[in-house]
């Protein structure tokens, strides 16, 4: 304090500054427009989105650096107060909890005078699914098989931490059917065990099939068959289009057998029987076509499979018994 005399009176300066004289936070104005917008709008179940959220004034100019806007999530976390830089822009990111559906993300002025809204897509569902059995060949022992399924969401993308179950007609999953998450990768991975008791019957062939769930609520899902080789051929082809031009299909012949083998290819459009192993063929037309193969031995025991696909070539796929 300062004690100054005046006229007989005591005067008492403070020296302590003015209340409200600290620089107050911006607020937005009557009439603000909001934008918002978050980068993916789809991400895993346990990802993360980009929030950007823009701010004009009532003339078109950006909001004051520093107005503040206020931030909420239906499910996940994402911070409750963020400022605009001097464009009007303000910048966070969205976590999602492992919880899948869609959610609503919505900001709002300090008055809430200026609100907006924009939905995330949390746990992508699958679109295709590939599995692919190693070996793809046993013995009438049996064996163990190792399961890899790779799961692509509808943009191609790899999704981690997805649901998937693997089925099988004859044998035992170490998994025991119930549900694997894919890793980081998309990659989902089981064993299926076959004992020479699960092949007593005499079977020819193990099916196993992957699904998963689609992003419109329905199942996805890929199979594979594991070959049992026993004393007759059996027939088993894969097929791809390995080029850019996907009416040109590449023919791989998974077949088994004791002896000299002889193949006998027919490739569904009315062209020449191919005895070649892995024959690549080309279609002009496009439309569904079923290819079928016939193996035989040297003894004159055959088998025959079969696949069906549609031109041009989305996918490859295997054959069936």
């Amino acid at each position: 304090m300062n004690y100054r005399a005046v006229a007989g009176l005591l005067l008492v300066v403070s020296l302590l500054p003015v209340a409200g004289c600290d620089k107050a936070t911006p607020v937005a104005p009557s009439g603000t427009i909001l934008t918002i917008s978050a980068n993916p709008s789809q991400i895993a179940l346990n990802g993360t989105s980009t929030i950007t959220v823009v701010g004009r004034k009532p003339d078109g100019n950006p909001l004051n650096p520093g107005t503040e806007i206020r931030l909420t999530a239906e499910r996940g976390t994402i911070p409750s107060i963020v400022t605009v830089d001097s464009s009007g822009t303000a910048t966070t990111t969205f976590h999602a909890d492992g919880r899948s559906g869609d959610v609503k993300v919505s900001a709002a002025t300090g008055g809430g005078d200026a609100k907006a809204e924009t939905s995330i897509t949390v746990g992508n569902g699958a679109k295709t699914i590939t599995l692919q059995p190693t070996p793809t060949t046993l013995p009438s022992t049996g064996g163990d098989v190792s399961l890899l399924a790779v799961i692509r969401d509808s943009s191609g993308q790899l999704l981690p931490n997805q649901g998937v179950n693997f089925t099988t007609d004859l044998g035992t999953l170490a998994s025991g059917g119930k549900t694997v998450n894919t890793n980081s990768q998309g990659v989902a991975k089981d064993t299926l065990r076959v004992s020479s008791t699960d092949l007593l019957n005499n079977a020819t062939a193990v099916h196993v099939t992957v699904q998963s769930a689609g992003s419109d609520g329905a199942l996805v899902s890929a199979s594979a068959t594991i070959q049992v080789v026993t004393g007759r051929p059996v027939a088993h082809f894969t097929y791809d289009a390995p080029g850019s031009d996907k009416r040109q299909v590449q023919f791989h012949n998974m077949s088994t057998g004791v002896g000299t083998l002889t193949y006998q290819w027919d490739f569904g459009d009315g062209s020449a029987v191919s005895n070649e192993q892995n024959p690549l063929h080309t279609y002009t037309a496009d439309k569904q076509y079923t290819v079928q193969l016939t193996v035989t031995d040297s003894n004159n025991n055959a088998s025959v499979t079969s696949a069906t696909f549609t031109i041009p070539l989305a996918t490859g796929g295997n054959s069936t018994p």
